[in-house]
């Protein structure tokens, strides 16, 4: 997967690329994000992906017509190392489910 610009350009792809630098099969947190709507919180392995809502907003179409945007929060917790000492990083990402 390139890693430039296009890993952020949707977050399917970031997933992808999180899956990339944690080991996992590629596809494997968006499972754990869809599943977590159900039971809040998925932990395996370390990771732990927590569901908190959802967030809608208005996107302006024409003058006087929006559509409103519906987006899952999720939060994705994950033990990494930095200069030799280990810590939690916290990503948060918005899914259209």
């Amino acid at each position: 997967m390139n890693v430039g610009r296009k890993a952020h350009a949707a977050t399917e792809n970031y997933l992808e690329l999180l899956d990339a630098k944690l080991g996992f099969p590629e596809g494997t947190l968006y499972k754990r994000c869809v599943a977590a709507v159900k039971s809040k919180v998925e932990d395996d392995l370390g990771v732990t992906v927590t569901y908190r809502g959802i967030a809608t907003r208005e996107k302006r179409l024409s003058t006087h017509r929006y559509i409103e945007l519906k987006k899952s929060i999720f939060l994705i917790e994950y033990p990494t190392t930095k200069s030799g000492k280990p810590y939690q990083s916290v990503v948060q990402v918005h899914l259209e489910l």
